[in-house]
């Protein structure tokens, strides 16, 4: 298997829901973060890049332990406020020697194995690849060392990621997982994709 990396956009103000994402319960005994980080190991990431909001690094430091936390490079981002294309660029200048890497949401923690499998398999490289349930987008993404490398290039900050990425050839997966298209932005989103039987 080629190297791969991952980063995690884990940076926003979670204004909306009231708390940090990646510190919600994804089952009883881990959060998002920790349900999403041990995926991608697993699925045998070599480098696990995680852009966080520097006003959440204490948090950070107070759930986790030491070895949770041995193996991933973690980047504060210090402006939240410039929007996800400077996370994602502040991810992708830590990222080396990697043919592909995923791009994951913190909002979304429901990806898995099959998905990632699915994303790999279709890679190409000089195309990013996207995961399609019933015709809708969906993530994560996969891409390849050329658009890394053009994010890492590029000096406009308030660029949209779809912009940029509208550059490059795309290739769809129809993957038969529907919570690819989930985003948990609200304590409504989360009651809806976590609520507890009655």
């Amino acid at each position: 298997m080629e190297k791969m990396n991952v980063i995690i956009l884990a940076a926003g103000n979670s204004n909306r829901f009231g708390t940090p994402k990646p510190f919600l319960l994804y089952d009883k005994n881990s959060t998002f973060l920790e349900k999403i980080v041990t995926l991608y190991r697993e699925f045998g990431c070599k480098k696990i890049i995680l852009v966080m909001n520097q006003n959440h690094s204490e948090i950070l430091s107070n759930i986790y332990s030491e070895s949770f936390l041995s193996g991933i490079t973690v980047i504060y981002n210090r402006r939240a406020d410039l929007g996800r294309f400077y996370s994602l660029k502040l991810g992708a200048d830590s990222v080396s020697n990697s043919d592909y890497c995923y791009i994951q949401n913190i909002d979304n923690p429901f990806t898995d194995s099959k998905t990632l499998q699915k994303l790999y398999e279709n890679r190409k490289d000089d195309a990013y690849i996207s995961p399609v349930y019933l015709n809708k987008g969906g993530h994560p993404i996969l891409l390849p060392g050329i658009i890394i490398d053009m994010i890492k290039k590029e000096i406009n900050i308030n660029l949209n990621i779809k912009d940029l990425l509208s550059r490059f050839n795309k290739i769809t997966v129809d993957v038969d997982n529907d919570k690819i298209l989930a985003n948990i932005n609200t304590p409504f989103d989360y009651e809806i994709h976590f609520k507890k039987p009655a």
